[in-house]
């Protein structure tokens, strides 16, 4: 009797399951679910690109567990990382980069490079002229974010970097690295408004004047007049 029941309990909890996938909640079949862009389409109105609905899975999602994406999509939150990022900031449109190469240093597959950029007067300065990152190379670790002291770099959130060319395309430059500080305000409003950062900042802004005024060569102290060589001391008359 006892196996019987056993039976009995494991149909109908696979019965329920089937219920509740089909025709409950998330999964219920007369929702639109996928299928992108077709001729003909039973469920008019698809959403355009970056209006997808979300879908919040926890321990009371009923019915299907699957997303099916692009037409639907999981919540991306606010650590999630994927490829680093290069702040410039808003207010001067100035790089936070100072070209220091502690990113490569720290970075484990090796795969930032970076120049310096030269001044009026042929000599470095504390900006980038080049920088890169090999996507295809890069292992989302985040390391180069933490060293960085300047608050320069930073992990962004967009995974959808897959194309049809890998040698020119997934090598990303300085232009395309680039992103506001309004931008990761946006994608990461605990960390920006977190005390860390925002003492982190206050210390980058203050230097970030001096390197600008050497970077273009300009504000140098002049130098200061010299002083006139001392009168030799008269010989007393013998």
């Amino acid at each position: 009797m006892g196996y019987g029941r056993g039976i009995i309990v494991g149909h109908w909890v696979t019965l329920r399951r089937f219920l509740r996938t089909f025709f409950i909640g998330h999964g219920a079949t007369l929702k639109r679910r996928g299928g992108g862009h077709q001729l003909f389409d039973l469920w008019p109105g698809k959403k355009k690109r970056g209006e997808e609905p979300t879908v919040q899975q926890d321990a009371t999602t009923e019915g299907l567990f699957t997303v099916e994406y692009p037409d639907e999509r999981l919540p991306v939150y606010e650590r999630f990382r994927v490829l680093p990022v290069l702040v410039y900031d808003d207010s001067d449109g100035n790089v936070r980069c100072t070209c220091c190469n502690i990113c490569a240093k720290v970075c484990p597959p090796q795969c930032i490079w970076m120049t310096h950029a030269a001044g009026p007067d042929g000599k470095p300065v504390p900006l980038p002229e080049d920088y890169y990152i090999d996507m295809d190379v890069c292992m989302n670790c985040g390391l180069c974010s933490e060293y960085c002291p300047f608050d320069a770099i930073k992990m962004d959130q967009n995974f959808e970097l897959s194309n049809y060319e890998r040698h020119q395309s997934h090598i990303f430059s300085l232009q395309d690295l680039l992103v506001s500080s309004e931008f990761y305000a946006n994608t990461h409003p605990e960390a920006y408004a977190s005390d860390e950062q925002v003492v982190e900042r206050g210390k980058v802004a203050k230097k970030k004047d001096q390197r600008l005024q050497k970077a273009l060569g300009v504000g140098a102290k002049p130098a200061s007049n010299p002083k006139p060589a001392a009168k030799p001391a008269a010989t007393p008359a013998t």
